[in-house]
């Protein structure tokens, strides 16, 4: 006859109400609507695109966009994470302090940005024209939304593989020196292989983002169609069957993209870790320092560009190379609509709603996940479905369950929060879960055998050493949901058009209108990722 303690009785009792919980709303609004997806695909699937050619020209295509990202993002945030972390100059430490920089620009308003640097309509080709004397110097669709997906995607190599390099153990490389390997099959030979792991996550998060990518192609891709843009105009053209076609294809090609760049190794680190050097000589640090600082104003160039052109007066600036005619009427006018800060409004309380849900489910599927609870693994399935899916498939799959008498959501204001949660539940479950994974459960039986009770120990000891992961996930869906625009565009209506979309459609039509939206966008995303470090650190 076994005995259960009453407080294993109460711990597995409560194990098991979060996992009905979150097996519940998980099945409801992921597991469902990607099964009903399969199966309309199957009863609606339509050859005829398959057999134009179309569509085999949108997979390719957006297969080399996937790959031609991996590339660029690579090296550029491989090449970054070896320098600040191998050596220190003047402006490294701003460099370092920027170099996620492009996480705070909003993609859509990033992509605004590049529009009018290197546009037909920018800076560059204003340039060419007038000063070069180069007409229709523009980039090609392919290299413009190359060059937008490097700016934006280097960061999950620098965020992976700096700190990857920061563990390096440096008596493996030296060991390899003093055998007489030369610095270049050292790096190929040794420390590419320790680094492995970090290469292949960012590599798989770069592919699946881009091959996502909606607001690049949409804006370059006129001449070279992919995958999402292709979906988005299909169901605006009311062709549901070749939508949700190309929907089941976009999600074969991110699982290929899992399959192409996943990694068992882990990496293993050891005592020795190194610290940056100076470098040397005076002409060296000279050219590391102007490389730096160039590298600086690149990365503020976007910002820099959105800031200056919503002060812009737009019906002055024609042929002019730079708009020099500035004004406050944009920002004025805006303020003066009773009706501007509709879509400001419709995003801030969408994004809380999905943030708050998001929450609600995150917490206890990490809980569940991190300390390996029972049904924790096929949790842990549902959590990263989304994760494997694009936003334009999350989107399709929404419409396509909840377009029916017993689930009438679609065509209401309340589909596109849902959209947002399903999106970010991932990405919080793993920052959250990662909190878990570290904390030590000793501390609440320590606590407990003190006298201290369940709430006590909660908010003094669980809290505290958890908090910092759930309010830096939280602030990251919150900024997410406000400037989100591929699942935004799908699925939007006339009550609750958000901010993203409303740039979209004043960029159509009023310019300014639509640089002022986003100057308000890129404050809200920074304050929020203030108020997060800020508020962290008082829990702290």
């Amino acid at each position: 006859m076994s005995f259960n303690p009453p407080n294993a009785q109460r711990r597995f009792s409560l194990d098991r109400w979060l996992l009905v919980l979150c097996a519940v709303i998980l099945g409801l609004t992921v597991l469902y609507p990607t099964l009903r997806l399969l199966v309309q695909a199957l009863l609606q699937w339509d050859s005829a695109v398959l057999r134009e050619g179309y569509a085999w020209v949108t997979v390719r295509n957006t297969l080399v966009i996937g790959l031609g990202s991996v590339i660029g993002a690579g090296v550029g945030g491989t090449t970054l994470s070896i320098v600040l972390t191998r050596y220190t100059f003047p402006g490294s430490r701003v460099l370092a302090a920027l170099a996620y920089l492009p996480f705070t620009l909003p993609p859509l308003v990033g992509v605004l940005s590049f529009y009018y640097l290197i546009g037909r309509d920018g800076f560059v080709a204003r340039f060419a024209d007038q000063v070069l004397g180069i007409p229709d110097a523009v980039l090609p669709g392919l290299w413009a939304i190359l060059l937008i997906h490097t700016y934006s995607f280097y960061v999950f190599f620098y965020a992976m593989v700096a700190p990857a390099l920061a563990n390096l153990d440096r008596y493996q490389l030296e060991a390899a020196r003093t055998l007489g390997a030369s610095r270049v099959r050292v790096f190929f030979r040794v420390t590419l292989p320790l680094l492995r792991p970090s290469l292949m996550g960012a590599s798989l998060l770069t592919f699946m983002s881009s091959c996502a990518s909606f607001s690049a192609p949409y804006f370059f891709g006129d001449e070279f169609p992919v995958l999402s843009v292709a979906i988005y105009t299909e169901r605006s053209q009311d062709n549901q069957a070749a939508a949700v076609t190309l929907t089941v294809i976009l999600a074969l090609v991110s699982l290929l993209g899992i399959l192409l760049f996943r990694s068992s190794q882990r990496f293993g680190g050891s005592g020795s870790k190194g610290t940056p050097r100076p470098i040397g000589s005076t002409s060296g640090r000279l050219a590391a320092g102007v490389s730096a600082w160039g590298v600086i104003a690149l990365l503020l160039l976007p910002h820099a560009t959105i800031l200056w052109l919503s002060f812009a007066d737009y019906r002055a600036w024609n042929t002019e190379l730079i708009p020099t005619t500035m004004t406050l009427q944009n920002y004025t006018d805006l303020f003066a609509n009773r009706n501007a800060f509709g879509p400001i409004r419709n995003s801030l309380w969408m994004s809380a709603l999905a943030t708050a849900a998001t929450l609600v489910v995150a917490l206890p599927a990490a809980y569940l996940i991190a300390r390996r609870r029972p049904g924790g693994a096929w949790l842990n399935v549902l959590v990263m479905i989304p994760w494997a899916l694009p936003g334009t498939v999350i989107a399709i799959n929404l419409i396509v369950a909840f377009n029916d008498p017993w689930l009438p959501i679609y065509g209401t204001v309340w589909l596109l929060p849902l959209a947002y949660f399903v999106r970010n539940i991932p990405m919080l479950t793993r920052m959250v879960g990662a909190a878990f994974e570290t904390f030590d459960a000793t501390l609440i039986e320590a606590g407990r055998t003190l006298g201290a009770p369940r709430r006590y120990c909660f908010w003094h000891v669980i809290l505290p050493l958890v908090a910092p992961a759930v309010v830096a996930g939280a602030a990251l869906v919150f900024a997410t949901c406000l400037g989100e625009f591929v699942a935004s565009i799908l699925l939007y209506q006339t009550g609750n058009i958000p901010i993203a979309v409303k740039i979209n459609m004043e960029w159509r039509a009023s310019v300014g209108a639509a640089f002022a939206y986003s100057v308000l966008l890129m404050v809200m995303v920074a304050a929020t990722f203030l108020f997060s470090r800020k508020f962290a650190s008082r829990i702290l």
